[in-house]
């Protein structure tokens, strides 16, 4: 589980930073070392050239680097590692988007259509010798789930009226009152919505999404080694609610070739 990994795993460190480095220092630091420690140049550095590419996929993330220090600030109980008898909470910080989420549910103040960040996408590229050599822009297929094309997304039918939830009167969620605190949970019938449109679109059938496959360009360095992974910023799942999408991996696979092989330069 990436909670427990980011637990364990001190990417600072792994970097040779302090939590409060710049993104600019973490992207410095981050090229700096993958230069020292490319395998072309320093056979055997694998694992750490990995470790490093790892590290930066989180911190050079503006949004994965907060839930990055959350979880490490919260301790054990946030990274699942709490379990029964262990003094802890065992919950995974995933399920909210932030703290809010947590504290605004117990206190009467839970959110609802809150932005929602797409989920990171991977995918398996297989290159030829040649190819990994000399660099290559090529395309990759992805299966998706796009915005429906008849109603932009929201599920309703065109021209189809928004009915408010019976149960939670539009709010998208219910209150319990216990004692001096407000207990909020999301509305079971609307699902947080807080109604429905009287006619379901047709074509995604309320979803509001559709399946699709799209492709999308990769830019290959020259040089790439076989199991490297490459981050495309944003190239994962659309967000919902206006979120950002995600990000797609590509790991990266390179063919032998019976006349050439990769040789270190001195």
């Amino acid at each position: 589980m990436a909670e427990r990994e980011w637990f364990d795993k001190d990417y600072y460190q792994v970097l040779g930073l302090t939590q409060s480095a710049t993104a600019k220092e973490i992207t410095r630091a981050y090229r700096k070392l993958a230069k020292q420690l490319h395998p072309d140049t320093h056979p055997g550095s694998e694992e750490k050239f990995k470790e490093v590419s790892g590290a930066y996929d989180v911190l050079g993330d503006e949004l994965k680097r907060k839930e990055y220090d959350e979880i490490r600030r919260l301790g054990p109980a946030a990274a699942g590692l709490g379990g029964p008898g262990s003094g802890g909470f065992n919950f995974q910080t995933g399920d909210f988007t932030d703290l809010g989420d947590l504290f605004g549910g117990l206190f009467g103040g839970a959110r609802r259509q809150r932005a929602q960040r797409g989920a990171d996408l991977e995918t398996a590229l297989h290159l030829g010798f040649r190819d990994a050599v000399m660099g290559v822009t090529t395309t990759v297929s992805l299966p998706s789930n796009e915005a429906c094309h008849t109603c932009k997304g929201t599920g309703g039918a065109p021209g189809s009226e928004f009915v408010p939830c019976e149960r939670c009167h539009g709010r998208g969620v219910i209150n319990d009152d216990q004692g001096p605190f407000a207990m909020s949970s999301i509305c079971p019938v609307c699902q947080g919505r807080g109604g429905r449109f009287a006619e379901p679109c047709p074509t995604c059938h309320g979803t509001g999404r559709e399946p699709s496959a799209r492709r999308v360009n990769v830019r290959i360095p020259p040089g790439v080694v076989d199991s490297q992974r490459i981050r495309l910023k944003g190239k994962g799942n659309p967000g919902t609610n206006g979120g950002q999408a995600g990000d797609l991996f590509v790991d990266v696979h390179v063919a032998t070739d019976p006349r050439f092989e990769r040789r270190v330069g001195t």
